[in-house]
């Protein structure tokens, strides 16, 4: 396991457009709280964070999944693609830049308060057709189109800087509970890591299993809205009881901070390091668009998209805690290669067991497949970022899901042409290559290492 040597700046050495030195009373007075925190206090914070982001997360994000069947017209599709350029945009432009001025805790906050926006966004969007997506008059459809696009251009900067506002404030929790406990810090993303992706999981599991009861009982889609924004805007509320963590380095000026996620540009390991987030949005585009319409819904009905999609949101969970139990114990390589097979597995049924027209419930191995290579990604994929730019965690974070988001608006834009079997050769290919980065990656990483503990040790003896 490889950490990145690199260390925050030391204050004297403050980069050009950092706040000025009256800001420093404020900064120890942070760093002297945090320093009296114990290891206990800050590992229930970050299940406390971790548990009201989950609730916040899952219940303002189902309207995305059913959004195409609720409401009418290209409703749908249009705010699920504005979801994905706005997230592109926020995730490079505002994450970094926002986590820098309002701290990573502001950063979340923020993002979970447009997440509600989002979803209260969507209960008024389905409301307008509430008799029905094929009794909607052509006013009211352009009204829906409006709403929800409004609604989905707030979620996608939402979703932009919240996950990278996340990822900063893992790393600074990471940081705290290391410098306490001591050991090896990879092993401690591993194991950090994989509980927030549990929680994470397991709590979009509910809310789609939930809107599923509710659609069931016949309640309206709008009501459902209604009670989703409230669950999430009590999450946000509950939230603002966590610690509130500094970020890590120097606090600088608005443009340094997106000049920091750029410079991670020029660093080979944010490519080599961008398997699995490729893979896993390539892979998903083809299960969601391909499998989904194609078989799933003829072979099974409309009902199991949701619950194969819950499905796989639970297998990710289950995974992701065996993963992390691994990755403590053998490190992130194995766990990503595993990732890797399974995202790979996908397209091999389809190319080689001529998956998928007959299969019927058989189809579920797809699904367990989805959820095993979703693990890394939410789990161990998280702790690789932090482990290998530590020094700049909000920049990597940022730069993860515009790799993510990429994937996914790439897939969009070039819908006409990427058929399900285009999609699928895509992902083998990305699957096939991510082990060879990741390692690549680490090697990369000791050799970078070594060389900085050649050059101070050339400092120490010319002085």
């Amino acid at each position: 396991p490889i950490r990145c040597e690199c260390q925050p700046r030391a204050r004297s050495s403050r980069i050009e457009g950092a706040m000025p030195p009256v800001q420093e009373p404020r900064e120890r007075q942070e760093a002297s709280a945090e320093a009296a925190l114990t290891t206990q206090q800050l590992q229930r914070n970050f299940y406390w964070f971790a548990l009201n982001f989950a609730v916040n997360h899952g219940v303002v994000t189902t309207p995305l999944v059913l959004s195409t069947s609720v409401l009418a017209g290209d409703a749908g599709y249009v705010g699920n693609a504005l979801i994905n350029i706005f997230t592109m945009v926020a995730s490079f432009f505002l994450g970094a830049p926002l986590t820098g001025t309002l701290g990573p805790r502001g950063g979340v906050l923020f993002g979970m308060l447009l997440y509600c926006i989002y979803a209260a966004l969507f209960a008024v969007a389905a409301y307008v057709g509430k008799d029905g997506k094929d009794n909607i008059g052509e006013t009211a459809k352009q009204l829906q189109l409006i709403i929800f696009s409004i609604g989905s251009a707030c979620g996608g900067i939402a979703a932009g800087v919240l996950w990278t506002a996340q990822g900063a404030y893992f790393s600074r929790t990471v940081d705290l509970i290391h410098e306490r406990e001591g050991g090896e810090r990879s092993a401690l993303t591993s194991k950090m890591a994989s509980r927030f992706a549990i929680l994470y999981l397991v709590c979009e599991v509910i809310a789609k299993l939930l809107w599923s009861l509710l659609s069931y009982l016949k309640v309206p889609g709008w009501v459902n809205g209604i009670i989703y924004t409230g669950a999430g805007a009590l999450a946000l509320v509950l939230q603002l009881n966590s610690f509130n963590l500094s970020s890590t380095g120097p606090r600088t000026a608005v443009l340094q901070k997106v000049k920091a996620a750029a410079s991670l540009w020029t660093d080979p390991v944010l490519l080599m390091v961008a398997g699995i987030n490729l893979t896993f949005g390539f892979s998903a585009a083809f299960m969601n668009g391909y499998i989904n319409s194609e078989y799933t819904s003829p072979q099974l009905g409309s009902f199991a998209v949701t619950l194969l999609a819950a499905m796989t949101a639970l297998f990710a969970g289950l995974f992701s805690h065996v993963f992390g139990y691994v990755s403590e114990r053998v490190g992130k390589g194995p766990v990503v290669c595993v990732g890797a097979l399974s995202f790979l597995g996908i397209p091999f049924c389809f190319f080689a067991l001529k998956c998928c027209s007959g299969w019927d419930w058989a189809l579920v191995v797809l699904y367990i497949l989805q959820g095993s290579g979703r693990a890394v990604y939410e789990s161990t994929n998280k702790g690789i970022f932090s482990d290998l730019f530590a020094d700049n965690a909000p920049g990597a974070f940022a730069n993860q899901i515009l790799q993510v988001t990429g994937s996914f608006a790439i897939c969009f834009f070039l819908s006409s042409s990427l058929k399900g079997p285009t999609l699928a050769w895509i992902a083998l290919v990305l699957a096939a290559i991510t082990p060879f980065g990741y390692f690549g990656a680490v090697a990369l990483r000791k050799q970078q290492a070594r060389r900085q503990d050649c050059t101070a040790a050339l400092a120490a003896n010319a002085a």
